[in-house]
């Protein structure tokens, strides 16, 4: 798969798209997590055991898919999809000659910062030093 680079701008118009796929992906993650902790056990099971016991597999299993594909979607955007438990998604792009990502967290209204690719949420920092950098670069020339 090619590699999306985004503009901060661009970036900023995704928000409203990606927010829709990581509160999706946090309720059906959550959904996982409650089936994924139920244990079943039975002695002496009839039919109805293996009836419901079916039915529980199938809806995981539908959960899952259908986690994946809005994860694959989100993915497919150029987008990296950092901790789903705090909504944190970046965006590829490229700055000064190299790759960057643009950090966002669900429930912001536009990304306020940005990091180098081999550091984590830590590692951020304020959108406008990127801002400040491309502004004084353009005034330079």
């Amino acid at each position: 798969m090619l590699r999306k680079y985004y503009t901060l701008e661009q970036a900023q118009q995704q928000i409203p798209v990606v927010e829709k796929y990581v509160r999706r992906l946090k309720r059906l993650k959550n959904s996982l997590d409650v089936l994924d902790s139920i244990e079943i056990s039975c002695k002496n099971c009839g039919f109805d055991h293996f009836q419901n016991s079916t039915h529980f597999n199938r809806r995981y299993h539908k959960l899952s898919y259908e986690f994946y594909k809005h994860l694959e979607k989100l993915e497919g955007m150029g987008c990296v999809v950092k901790d789903l438990d705090l909504g944190l998604l970046d965006f590829l792009a490229y700055h000064d000659g190299r790759e960057v990502f643009l950090c966002w967290k669900l429930g912001e209204n536009e990304i306020k910062h940005w990091h180098e690719l081999n550091s984590g949420f830590s590692g951020r920092k304020p959108i406008w030093l990127l801002t400040q950098r491309r502004k004084d670069q353009i005034e330079e020339q």
